[in-house]
């Protein structure tokens, strides 16, 4: 079990860092005309449709890229920054830098048809590229804007030499409180998306349609449970219910439910205390509002 003294023992931090290029200028006064400016912003795009998509293609590939990561790894209380298990560190760098290579080709291609987008934006809307034309960068520097790094880092509490002893035990008790955040923010996601997915297949069986989707995604998540979030995991109500769980799902398929009644309202059944179990789970930490 992941603790205060031992995180670094199991593993270290990854910060990533992702840009992107906002393509967009402020509308001046004259374009907001008689709108109170101390409550209305506006702003227009600097190319049209087609070259938005070129570039918005460049965002969601990072976006992948960082969801990737995110799926491998607990989130640490500071943005952009998570914790990698020690054998997954190699693996993820390894994914980390094929992707460089498909990020660099979605850059190439907007350096490539960079300067058609402007010429085309001027033709069609003469009026904003005049009043924007100062705003756009060389066409080289998106492959500084579309930028995707990372770094390993380790972070602790500060050198009980630097600092006094009471300020070093007030370091100390913050650090445990970060590890307790980690854990906290483990807890929450499982518990969500076990609510979920279990309120989903309860729904399915009573609609009368099982879905096989469903139950690859419950039994994925199980997965990443096992391999990312166990060593962070302290609540024995909700290993137990995990362990439920599997037990219930093992070696369904959805077919079969769908072929027999009696299987899809056994399922059902099982589902349905599950799932009132989760639900009477305390002190859960949740990140967003859930409807039951």
């Amino acid at each position: 079990m992941i603790t205060e003294k031992n995180l670094f023992e199991k593993g270290m931090m990854i910060a990533v860092h992702a840009g992107s290029y906002g393509a967009r200028r402020k509308l001046d006064q004259s374009q907001l005309k008689d709108l109170p400016t101390e409550i209305v912003r506006g702003v227009h795009d600097l190319f049209d449709k087609k070259f938005k998509d070129i570039l918005r293609a460049i965002e969601q590939y990072n976006g992948e890229t960082r969801s990737t990561i995110r799926n491998r790894s607990i989130p640490f209380p500071i943005d952009g920054v998570y914790f990698i298990s020690s054998d997954k560190i190699e693996g993820l760098i390894e994914y980390i830098e094929e992707r460089e290579e498909g990020r660099k080709e979605l850059v190439e291609k907007a350096i490539n048809n960079y300067d058609e987008a402007v010429e085309r934006f001027a033709q069609e809307y003469p009026e904003f590229y005049e009043k924007a034309k100062s705003k756009y960068i060389d066409k080289y520097r998106l492959n500084d804007r579309y930028y995707f790094n990372y770094q390993l880092i380790k972070i602790s509490a500060p050198d009980r030499a630097l600092i006094s002893p009471e300020q070093y035990k007030k370091e100390v008790e913050k650090f445990k409180e970060t590890v307790n955040q980690m854990k906290g923010e483990v807890l929450a996601t499982i518990y969500e998306e076990l609510v979920h997915v279990t309120k989903r297949l309860k729904k399915q069986c009573t609609d009368g349609k099982p879905n096989q989707r469903t139950l690859n995604n419950l039994n994925a998540f199980l997965e990443r449970i096992d391999d990312t979030y166990s060593d962070f995991l302290d609540r024995k109500d909700m290993k137990t219910t995990i362990k439920k769980i599997k037990a219930q799902i093992l070696g369904v398929e959805a077919d079969q439910l769908r072929e027999s009644d009696d299987a899809k309202e056994e399922f059902r059944k099982g589902i349905s205390s599950i799932l009132d179990e989760i639900k009477a789970m305390p002190d859960i930490p949740l990140k967003r509002a859930i409807e039951f």
